[in-house]
């Protein structure tokens, strides 16, 4: 989903240690070799996107994608691809921003936009996050209610997830030149957090919770309406989603708290939120179709 989502502590929490799991949060690894580019008709179907749609942290590792990606082999993408029967290039990766479809993320990590082609059927989008600066404004919620210093997120949040609009546009705009057939489906944020918030989001003061899910709601809502705007298939994944947030019990919860004890990412998705959204997802697919 984003470059770094959450800072964990409570008020007994010594700062190195919170410092230790907000770094524990940002992608590892060295660069490895950038993934085989596609035949001159692109892939079938293609999955661009950042941490959102790549991972689901420690389980089902994808050892053979870029390590910096920690790319998932029980991803949304991956679940989508078998559930339609779809060859998939999956270029999902996390820590991924807008500027990384079209360039690449680092030495190992080709643009995303290489899988695309005028062969190329179905192209799911799921990038954002990180341009919005959500894992930053996550951690000074958190923190503020840790340390008891600043305040959690006031407008700069607003406006920094206002100021991906233009990029995402042209993002979209350039998938429809450069795979002209495909159906482009943009999948949305689910429920993070709910009202009052929870003990598991530690240091999230009650009444911040719903300050941090607005901004995910108005992050939907920015997206949405690009997507809308340039032919592309909005799906929304926050109804489906209501009860199982990261307050919900584990095996039940889409998203992993601060105390993330089933991929040790929080504020990212389990296994069971990358099921849930492909199960939101899919159904989009087949009521719309896709093409020859």
């Amino acid at each position: 989903m984003v470059r770094s989502r959450q800072r964990a502590g409570d008020s007994t929490t010594s700062l190195p240690h919170a410092i230790a799991v907000t770094v524990c949060l940002l992608a590892l690894g060295a660069p490895t070799p950038a993934h085989a580019a596609p035949g001159g008709g692109g892939a079938e179907y293609v999955a661009l996107g950042d941490s959102g749609a790549a991972t689901t942290g420690v389980r089902n590792f994808d050892t053979s994608a870029p390590l910096r990606c920690l790319r998932s082999t029980a991803n949304t993408p991956k679940l989508v691809a078998q559930d339609l029967g779809l060859r998939l290039d999956d270029r999902t990766c996390n820590s991924a921003r807008i500027t990384d479809l079209s360039t690449a993320q680092e030495p190992g990590i080709a643009p995303q936009f290489d899988a695309l082609g005028p062969d190329t059927r179905l192209v799911t989008v799921h990038i954002g996050a990180n341009d919005a600066l959500m894992a930053e404004h996550v951690v000074a919620c958190h923190a503020s209610g840790i340390f008891g210093v600043g305040v959690c997120a006031g407008p700069a949040w607003d406006a920094d997830i206002d100021g991906i609009a233009t990029s995402y546009s042209a993002a979209l705009r350039q998938i429809a030149a450069l795979a002209p057939k495909a159906k482009i489906v943009v999948d949305g944020w689910p429920s993070y957090v709910r009202e009052g918030g929870c003990p598991e989001l530690v240091g999230l003061r009650p009444s911040d919770a719903g300050r941090v899910q607005a901004a995910f709601d108005h992050l939907n809502t920015v997206v949405a309406g690009a997507a809308t705007a340039h032919g592309a298939t909005y799906v929304d994944t926050r109804a489906a989603s209501i009860g199982r947030d990261a307050c919900a019990p584990a095996g039940v919860r889409w998203i992993d708290p601060v105390i993330a004890t089933e991929t040790l990412v929080p504020y990212h998705l389990t296994p069971q939120g990358m099921r849930g959204v492909a199960d939101v997802i899919v159904p989009a697919i087949r009521a719309s179709g896709l093409p020859d």
